[in-house]
């Protein structure tokens, strides 16, 4: 049986690795490449994609995912959810010249990375018809300790999209933890799963369910700013138990998130492309490394005990919490997710807030923040983070949307 490792490129976390990646700063992070298809998901936003996106993480809101309920509320028709944005844009990002891509080529080249956050900032609703462009860059670059694999690096891009006016309508942070591959032992494995895989009652499913049932969507029901109370615990939310079918809903709403694996023919062209990203299967067949998301035994043999989501997946379940608790007339402004753990597949999380602070911002006017932790069934934060909304108030009026940066 070939392991998932075979042919994998095996590379070390070097000083001159990281300077070398330290030299990309303010050009795209060169491990995050794209395969023969670089055009977006989504050119043009549409009514159908904003939904499939939508329904993609589970969240029913009717301002995302029907067509004329928004006609009624102060947006005049229907707007895409925060997180969106990632499916669209033409690529405008700048180019490095080609003597820096080959004097940097080498940078953490053949080093394991695993998404460990986002953060995003949001200026304007993207409504069906418009078409985006996106810039992406690496931002910073700094050397950690891993307690899964020693030596790390954390690389944060930084991506921008903007409308056809050239008014920026969203910004976007994620970081990524590069850590060295290790090799494999006999069995191809590298580690035996160090925390109990989910199991559920039929009692428990049913809690869950009803959860589900209780859902708090705030819509049509305005939050004002005087009606918030800070240390107030907001409604809890649930996402699982975590299956395959969600990660390919997922996929299926908001694509690839970068490389890019395509089929058959198209396979072949990338591969000649992203040589690196893909090994052997258990057929002695090349498939995509991806697949570490819902292969268990490929998911092992690179040193994670069970197949598991993607980050944005799991910062989507943020935003959702978010747009729940804004209602229609609010505006998530930013949403941060550090991800904490992994999330295996089966996995549960309920997610919680709390209201730590409100105020009247002189730029961005009144405003709530939230801290936000989701906990598994094992009692594990696998996320934690925090978030700005802006809200209606009685005195001051209804929101205004936050000047966007140049």
């Amino acid at each position: 049986m070939s392991a998932i490792s075979d042919g994998l490129l095996h590379g070390q976390i070097t000083d001159e690795a990281i300077e070398m990646m330290r030299e990309r700063i303010g050009y795209p992070n060169p491990t995050m490449r794209t395969g023969v298809v670089t055009w977006p998901w989504n050119e043009t936003a549409s009514a159908d994609s904003i939904r499939q996106f939508t329904h993609g993480y589970g969240d029913l809101n009717p301002l995302y995912t029907d067509r004329t309920y928004g006609d009624s509320t102060r947006w005049g028709g229907m707007i895409a959810p925060p997180g969106y944005e990632w499916t669209m844009g033409l690529d405008r990002s700048p180019a490095p010249s080609e003597e820096l891509i080959q004097r940097t080529r080498g940078a953490l080249r053949g080093v394991h990375l695993f998404n460990a956050g986002h953060e995003g900032w949001f200026y304007r609703p993207i409504t069906p018809g418009q078409t985006l462009t996106r810039s992406g860059v690496l931002a910073d670059v700094r050397e950690k300790e891993s307690t899964f694999a020693g030596r790390s690096v954390i690389c944060t891009n930084e991506n921008t999209w903007w409308d056809e006016e050239g008014t920026v309508v969203a910004r976007r942070r994620p970081w990524y933890i590069h850590a060295e591959r290790k090799k494999v032992d006999s069995t191809g494995r590298k580690s035996k799963p160090a925390e109990e895989r989910a199991s559920y009652t039929p009692e428990e499913i049913e809690a869950i369910d009803a959860l589900y049932d209780a859902e708090f969507v705030r819509g049509a029901d305005t939050l004002y700013y005087e009606d918030v109370v800070v240390g107030e615990t907001t409604p809890t939310m649930v996402k699982g138990p975590m299956v395959v079918t969600d990660l390919i809903n997922f996929f299926m709403g908001a694509g690839w998130y970068g490389y890019g694996f395509p089929a058959m023919r198209l396979g072949r062209e990338n591969r000649k492309k992203l040589r690196g990203f893909y090994s052997r299967d258990d057929f002695g067949a090349w498939d995509a490394i991806m697949r570490i998301h819902w292969d268990d035994g490929g998911a092992q043999r690179i040193g994670v005990p069970a197949a598991y989501d993607i980050g944005p997946l799991r910062w989507t379940w943020l935003v959702n919490y978010c747009t729940n608790f804004s209602g229609d007339d609010g505006w998530v402004y930013r949403v941060r997710g550090e991800f904490r753990r992994f999330n295996y597949v089966g996995d549960t999380t309920w997610v919680t807030g709390t209201v730590t602070d409100k105020r009247i911002d002189p730029e961005l006017g009144p405003l709530v923040e939230l801290t936000l932790s989701g906990v598994n069934q094992r009692g594990d934060e696998n996320i934690r983070g925090d978030a700005t909304i802006l809200v209606s108030s009685r005195e001051h009026g209804p929101v205004t949307l936050p000047e966007p940066p140049a």
